[in-house]
């Protein structure tokens, strides 16, 4: 799994890799994506479930991380997220996510009437290193719904947001 403690907050700079690479610091910033199985019929953006992932992304904010930019698409959700950092500890990014997605997998599944497994295993993830990293980021997801064709104006894409107000990156 990696050379992960197994410690429930993370004190210092960390990588694990399962199928992909994982790198976690207390203070970071991340980039995410998260995909639905293909194949499973659940379609993050319809009216129906694209509000219980943004109510989702939106709830623990200020409690676990600071949210900033998100979208929802069709079979992915793309989000900037800051885990709070308490005494020099932050929660696991993994741990963060294992949660979320599985908190949205419960309600989803309720709302269509439907069993099984949701999400891949396995989210990718991204440290954001500066300013400019994070402005690049920020711009990707804001047009992510223009360049799937999705919207011909990337602010008329109604699951996108610039997230809830937090202290500064």
């Amino acid at each position: 799994m990696g050379d992960t403690n197994g410690s429930h907050e993370l004190s210092e700079f960390e990588r694990r890799h399962r199928d992909l690479p994982h790198w976690e610091d207390p203070g970071a910033t991340y980039v995410v994506r998260f995909s639905v199985w293909r194949g499973c019929g659940v379609f993050l953006d319809s009216a129906e479930i694209a509000p219980i992932v943004v109510a989702a992304l939106r709830y623990q904010h200020g409690r676990r991380y600071w949210l900033y930019d998100y979208t929802v698409m069709p079979e992915h959700v793309h989000v900037i997220i800051k885990p709070i950092t308490r005494k020099g500890k932050a929660e696991h990014l993994w741990q963060i996510l294992r949660d979320l997605k599985g908190w949205m997998a419960r309600r989803i599944n309720d709302e269509l009437r439907r069993s099984g497994s949701l999400w891949r295993d396995e989210s990718w993830d991204r440290i954001i290193r500066d300013d400019v990293e994070y402005d690049q980021w920020s711009e990707y997801i804001l047009r992510n719904a223009q360049e799937a064709g999705l919207v011909e104006d990337p602010c008329d894409w109604p699951w996108w947001g610039r997230g809830v107000d937090g202290p500064a990156r």
